[in-house]
């Protein structure tokens, strides 16, 4: 009788294994007193290394809280996630924390810039914490002020910068250790629509380059569509989203 089982895990360990993300059976409840209110129910995604996967939901569908539990941000209550083919889900905090420096970037809409720190600084900032050497730090952000098209603004200042070009920074901060995973949170939040398809297109196609996955959380249908793969996270749970909805909506 154990032989399904075992067969089971074994698929699902090899699955976890092969993705930046791996979601499993996760759930999550907030408990209020003697009052439990359940945001997330068995919620599965995968998200592999040079894909990108969009996530849309409606306010308090849960999306924040997903994306606390995938980077580590807040211990999980049942289920399981794997980073880069290893679970992070029974480690402690610093461990996590360690993970996330590690193999996670960040985007928001906010664009979360040091205004005391160069464009240069800013972007290389993830590496100097790292203990990474002064060569590396600087052959990496020379190539990614050239792939976001801010070569000769590396001295700049923040203030000096346009809406689009201070994400431009962010996504380039983002990535220069190399995560395994981007998590994008409304990146083109504060965007005009011109600027905000030009950081859609440079965020995918630099995922695309540079190797790693990217989870891009929305509320617009319009930017959801620049990813490979659409979900929709509804009642708790993940599912992909219908054509029709694709077709009749511009936001959810």
């Amino acid at each position: 009788m154990g032989e399904p089982e075992t067969l089971h895990r074994s698929g699902f360990m090899t699955a976890a294994q092969d993705s930046a993300i791996a979601v499993r059976a996760l759930s999550h409840s907030v408990h209020n007193g003697t009052s439990e209110t359940r945001i997330l129910h068995r919620v599965e995604l995968d998200v592999k290394r040079g894909q990108s996967v969009a996530l849309i939901g409606r306010s308090g569908s849960g999306k924040s809280t997903l994306l606390n539990l995938i980077s580590g941000l807040e211990p999980i209550q049942q289920g399981e996630v794997w980073l880069d083919g290893d679970p992070i889900s029974a480690l402690s905090d610093s461990q996590r924390t360690r993970r996330r420096g590690r193999d996670i970037g960040f985007i928001y809409q906010a664009f979360n810039l040091i205004p005391t720190l160069s464009v240069g600084d800013n972007i290389s900032l993830p590496l100097a914490l790292a203990g990474t050497d002064t060569h590396e730090r600087h052959s990496r952000l020379h190539k990614l002020l050239e792939l976001t098209g801010l070569s000769g603004r590396g001295d700049d200042y923040p203030d000096r910068l346009s809406g689009g070009e201070q994400q431009r920074v962010a996504i380039a901060r983002a990535l220069i250790h190399r995560p395994a995973l981007i998590l994008a949170d409304e990146p083109t939040g504060n965007l005009d629509a011109q600027s905000g398809r030009q950081v859609l297109t440079l965020l995918t196609d630099l995922v695309e380059q540079e190797g790693s996955a990217l989870l891009l959380v929305t509320h617009s249908l319009e930017v959801a569509a620049v990813a490979d793969r659409v979900t929709v996270l509804e009642q708790g749970g993940v599912r992909p989203i219908r054509q029709d909805e694709l077709n009749h909506s511009s936001a959810w």
